[in-house]
């Protein structure tokens, strides 16, 4: 799951990247054109996880350099692909902080969501407490608009919320507005209805909730309910032609905000924020400015040529490396654009590719069987089942097989050799150097020296204490002797493995060449499938 969300992040901004650069480069300044563009992107990053899933993969082939030997065999002795064949994972030991990024992602996603509900909640009641507003001269200048009229005296600012059924809430203050004021206000919120506001920005919050660490995320909700403010308020200007008048209501709004306690967040498109006023006013006033319009068909007929062809390159984009190498003189064009391969026969593989390629081969199982050659040319995937070249193809690498056999006897003797060494390692660590009933004895005698009256009896401790002395010391000199023949089998046990590490080395070398030998075969082979029309493309 992380990694589709990751992919889809970084897809979704190289597609609003592309629709960014488009308009600079189109010099696109309408906020109606900009809006629906940038509405575009939010619709556009929603469906990319979707089509990531089901798009047909479009390869790009991506040339990186690589060593002198351009094919890598991993490796070309059979390889079990049997789940039962390969080793149990050892669990973690460390810190896991992939889970912790999950817990992390799922607690700030399920916040952010809570913040939401809590807003649409209420909304909803904020709704049912409202009361319809029936009044002749606001409904004639609705103009057959589907949107309903009500008040409600919890708010200082008209707001705009529904979609299918859109409603436009007003203060209950309203009756003390003129009519150019009121003019202007249903001008305003009309727009937002008419171009579905609503449903775009509580998608853009959707769409913060679930990618809420990606940039593009935040920067698209602030850029819609910027451009849909601009686009309203021009509507607005078209409707009442007074700049001024227009400046001093938003002025007034922003003023009721800032007297209100508290701060209500309702999930609606509001007429008024505190956020950039003087910016948003500075436009109303700029008098060489010209009206943004309704984006039309035209407008919108483009946007989409535009649109749908980039986010099914964003979507379908899958890059695949294609190896670059200096040309020798006697490489056939066939040699330059062969990339990997995997002979699958059974539950054995023999491949020269990636881990990705692999996987893609596996999928294949279920659908051709499970003896088959894949390969990719070009970029593009292709398959033969033909059962004289899979034959052949076997045939090939039959040496590398027994290498591998050989390979493997070697192992087992090495870890044999491991075992016994650290059996010989064992037994010198219990080899003592001091006995401890001796060790006690000493201790003892010394006690009794330190107690000695007379001269004789001082005398007699001296001398049996030098002869236990004397007695540790040939004790001292077994034990090294001992710990020395220990030591001389260890040392030609290393020498054994290290002759079985020739031995290995050699055996490597062989297995690269049989590798780099049955690799080139095999190119002819396929290359002679090819003409005798025996090659399929790889099964979607």
């Amino acid at each position: 799951m992380t990694s589709l969300l990751v992919e889809s992040t970084v897809r979704s901004l190289g597609f609003a990247a592309a629709v960014g650069l488009a308009l600079q480069i189109f010099r696109v300044r309408d906020a109606g054109t900009r809006l629906a563009a940038w509405t575009a992107v939010l619709y556009g990053a929603l469906l990319l996880p979707l089509m990531v899933g089901f798009l047909p993969p479009l390869e790009v082939p991506v040339l990186h350099r690589t060593a002198s030997q351009r094919i890598v065999v991993v490796p070309a002795a059979s390889m079990p692909t049997d789940r039962a064949e390969f080793p149990k994972a050892v669990p973690p030991t460390r810190f896991n902080w992939r889970d912790v990024g999950v817990d992390l992602y799922f607690a700030l996603g399920l916040g952010l969501l809570t913040r939401l509900a809590f807003g649409l909640i209420g909304t909803r009641r904020l709704r049912r407490a409202s009361r319809p507003v029936n009044e002749a001269r606001l409904l004639a200048m609705l103009g057959g608009q589907s949107a309903q009229l009500a008040e409600s005296g919890a708010l200082a600012v008209p707001i705009t919320i529904g979609w299918l059924r859109p409603v436009i809430l007003l203060p209950d203050t309203w009756r003390e507005w003129d009519d150019a004021k009121i003019a202007a206000v249903l001008a305003h919120e009309l727009s937002h209805v008419r171009r579905g506001d609503y449903a775009t920005l509580l998608l853009a919050s959707l769409y913060r909730c679930a990618f809420w660490f990606s940039p593009l995320a935040w920067w698209l909700d602030k850029q819609l309910r910027e451009l849909a403010e601009q686009a309203s308020d021009d509507s607005a200007l078209r409707a009442t032609a007074d700049r001024t008048h227009y400046a001093e209501v938003l002025l007034g709004f922003c003023e009721e905000l800032k007297n209100r306690s508290g701060r209500i967040r309702w999930q609606g498109v509001a007429m008024a924020r505190t956020a950039r006023a003087e910016r948003r006013i500075e436009r109303i006033l700029s008098e060489d400015r010209p009206l943004s319009a309704p984006a039309r068909w035209p407008v919108m007929a483009g946007l989409a040529a535009l649109a749908i062809p980039l986010l099914y390159l964003c979507g379908a984009f899958q890059p695949v490396a294609m190896a670059q190498q200096a040309p020798s003189s006697g490489e056939n064009k066939f040699e330059k654009s062969f990339d990997s391969y995997i002979v699958v026969s059974g539950d054995n593989t023999t491949m020269s590719g990636s881990s990705s390629d692999l996987g893609r081969a596996m999928k294949m199982r279920a659908k051709i069987g499970d003896d088959f050659i894949w390969f990719r040319r070009e970029g593009k995937g292709y398959v033969i089942r033909d059962a004289g070249v899979l034959k052949a193809a076997h045939k090939l690498f039959e040496p590398q097989e027994e290498l591998g056999r050989r390979q493997g006897e070697l192992g087992e003797q090495q870890g044999k050799l491991g075992e016994l060494q650290s059996e010989l390692g064992e037994k010198q660590s219990r080899v003592r150097t001091s006995p401890a009933d001796v060790t006690r004895l000493i201790r003892k005698l010394e006690q009794e020296l330190n107690t000695a009256g007379t001269s004789e009896e001082l005398g007699n401790v001296q001398a049996l204490l030098g002869k236990l002395q004397a007695e540790i010391a040939e004790r001292q000199a077994d034990v090294g002797d001992r710990q020395s023949k220990l030591g001389e089998e260890r040392a030609k046990l290393g020498e054994q493995q290290a002759k079985l590490g020739e031995q290995q080395a050699k055996l490597g070398e062989e297995q690269a060449k049989r590798a780099e030998e049955a690799t080139r075969h095999l190119k002819t082979l396929i290359d002679e499938a090819f003409k005798s029309g025996q090659v399929e493309p790889e099964p979607r």
